[in-house]
């Protein structure tokens, strides 16, 4: 890099983010909505493959598709002057490898963020976008509706395998999650779950399963080899089945892991819960179990089974002289004493009383309907109602919003509601609903107070970090 620069088309940088073996990551400010963005400008020379330019465009067009609480929303990309680069949402948390080298998260709490990376995983996979590139450094946390919530960065930007001593600990990074199959090139979306099952093994563990000091150390161990088992004592508030699904994530075969991630994500979320059981045996159980070998006979045994055909030829002829000898004399009596049978008395069974008809009861007299007044007549009146009585502002807020998709200032109320009732997933994809209804959030706030105030508050978080001083930002150097 040789020029300084402080201006990418309509986005202003504020600071450098920092650097990996894609790239370089900007925090910038876009000058004509104001909104807070990050730029990732990316190094042509890191992408794998021919074309580079071409595939990091249909990538980036792909991925710009995706909208989930999950996944990072890439707002534009493109290649200016030469340098490529995407422009998606800040995220200012910090990325999972760190929250896993800081021990900040407990087993059950990393079951659950791992949960709902394969929430993003599985919208991704529905739309034909694997992400080919999972790693604690491309999952940044944060927030959505007051709580936690990874965010996936860098769908499809995989890096070349060639020998990068720049970059070698990032690509070291990425071949110890990464699949089989994917190291030839045939990774598909269970590569991915793969990837989620490295990252719980290290959430667990704090080590990734397949470490090694070299490429080639590394890409044998994870071909080759299977991780040490968990010591299930360490962690009594998880399901001991989470040593099974462990096994099954990390399967050399990609048939035998989870069959989607809508899967795994139910999975990780049972075995928070330590008395959960499994209803069906994981695919390595099942084949342990076929590969048992059937029990052989041992010496006499076939003395011993002449010896109970014998017993059981001699019981079944005892059988049928008995069943002929039975027939016989039934026979027998029979022509013997027809005259007895045919004096006997038959039985005439007493007359049947038959109940008189009752006529049913009267239906009684339906009550008078009474009209039911509605909560709240206006808007305004469900908005002065969040904090004493958000359930019913809720219920009327959810009528407006149905009946009237134009009413923004509805929209705005129902997710404050929603925040209040602490709803916090229903909270974030009610904002998703304003915005599909043509109600952006920003926009929103800016017109309701009620909404603002939630906001700031749900922003107010002591866990995220600082923002740094602004510094002078090097320009990319032309590619030579």
């Amino acid at each position: 890099m040789t020029n300084s620069t402080d201006r990418i088309g309509k986005f202003e940088i504020i600071e450098r983010l920092g650097a990996g073996s894609l790239g370089e990551a900007f925090l910038a400010r876009d000058t004509i909505i104001g909104r807070e963005v990050a730029i990732k400008i990316i190094r042509k020379a890191a992408l794998a493959g021919p074309d580079p330019e071409g595939r990091f465009l249909r990538e980036s067009q792909a991925a710009s598709r995706l909208n989930h609480p999950n996944v990072v929303t890439i707002h534009e990309f493109g290649d200016k002057a030469g340098r490529l680069f995407q422009v998606m949402d800040y995220v200012a948390g910090a990325d999972l490898g760190t929250l896993f080298r800081d021990h900040a998260l407990t087993p059950s709490e990393s079951l659950e963020l791992l949960a709902q990376v394969c929430d993003g995983l599985a919208y991704a996979h529905q739309h034909g976008t694997p992400h080919r590139n999972l790693k604690p450094s491309n999952i940044r946390m944060g927030r959505m509706a007051g709580r936690p919530a990874p965010k996936l960065l860098d769908f499809g930007l995989t890096k070349g395998l060639a020998s990068d001593p720049e970059h070698a600990a990032s690509l070291l990074e990425t071949l110890a999650r990464t699949a089989p199959e994917a190291l030839q090139g045939k990774g598909d979306a269970r590569s991915d779950l793969f990837s989620v099952g490295a990252l719980l093994h290290e959430a667990l563990t704090g080590s990734a399963p397949f470490a090694g000091a070299t490429a080639a150390e590394i890409t044998q161990r994870v071909r080759e080899e299977q991780p040490a088992a968990l010591d299930l004592q360490l962690y009594p508030e998880l399901s001991p089945a989470i040593q099974d699904i462990l096994r099954q994530a990390l399967a050399k075969d990609p048939a035998q892991r989870f069959a989607s991630a809508e899967a795994m994500a139910a999975t990780l979320r049972a075995a928070r819960n330590p008395d959960w059981v499994p209803q069906v045996e994981p695919p390595e159980a099942i084949k342990t179990a076929r590969l048992v070998p059937k029990a052989q006979p041992r010496e006499g045994s076939r003395s011993s089974s002449k010896g109970l055909l014998a017993w059981s030829c001699v019981l079944a002829a005892l059988l049928v002289l008995g069943g002929a000898g039975g027939f016989w004399l039934r026979a027998r009596r029979k022509t013997q004493r027809p005259a007895e049978v045919a004096a006997l008395p038959v039985p005439v069974p007493p007359p049947v009383a038959v109940p008189a008809p009752v006529a049913p009861p009267p239906a009684p007299e339906p009550a008078p309907a009474v009209p039911v007044k509605p909560a709240f007549a206006t808007v305004e009146d469900a908005a002065g109602a969040l904090e004493k009585d958000p359930q019913g502002a809720l219920a009327f807020l959810d009528q407006t919003v149905a009946a009237d998709p134009a009413n923004e200032r509805a929209y705005a109320l129902r997710i404050v509601a929603l925040y209040n009732l602490a709803r916090y997933g229903a909270s974030a994809k009610a904002i998703r609903e304003a915005r599909e209804a043509g109600h952006p959030l920003w926009p929103m706030a800016l017109k309701n107070p009620a909404l603002r105030a939630m906001l700031e508050k749900d922003a107010r978080d002591p866990h995220l970090p600082k923002r740094k001083a602004p510094a002078p930002v090097p320009a990319p150097a032309p590619e030579s």
